[in-house]
């Protein structure tokens, strides 16, 4: 059992964005910084999660309808909110690696906030957690 804090594996270097931010923005942010998350802020609190998959869902989409729009419109029609995971799960800075582990194997998520004292400090993914399990293999 990983009894390692959480907060010693965490990111503690956060990208994010404000819900008021435009989808163009969130895409190049990932894009630049290359990551698969972004948390989603509203005055310094955390209110969503907008994953690389969650922006890419609505291309799929219409290529499954069939549909041809221009990426820029479409991303301009489109809010962080409307694309946002709104109910996050989140994880105390002091929690163990252990239990990041089962609130991942619990959920289909790949990203966790980590939090202290209500305010966001960290995050940390499951490639994170797969990477440290193979470096204390």
């Amino acid at each position: 059992m990983n009894t390692q804090p959480i907060s010693e594996l965490m990111t503690r270097d956060i990208h994010h964005i404000e819900v008021n931010g435009s989808v163009i923005e969130a895409r190049n942010m990932m894009d630049k910084y290359e990551i698969n998350h972004l948390p989603v802020l509203q005055h310094g609190e955390l209110v969503g999660i907008l994953s690389r998959n969650d922006i890419n869902q609505i291309n799929y989409l219409l290529d499954f309808i069939g549909q041809k729009l221009d990426e820029q419109v479409l991303f301009k029609s489109l809010s962080i909110e409307e694309l946002m995971t709104e109910q996050v799960q989140t994880l105390d800075a002091n929690a163990s690696t252990f239990e990041a582990i089962q609130i991942f194997s619990m959920y289909s998520f790949q990203c966790l906030p980590i939090m202290e004292n209500g305010e966001l400090v960290g995050i940390v993914t499951s490639k994170d957690l797969f990477a440290s399990m193979l470096t204390t293999a």
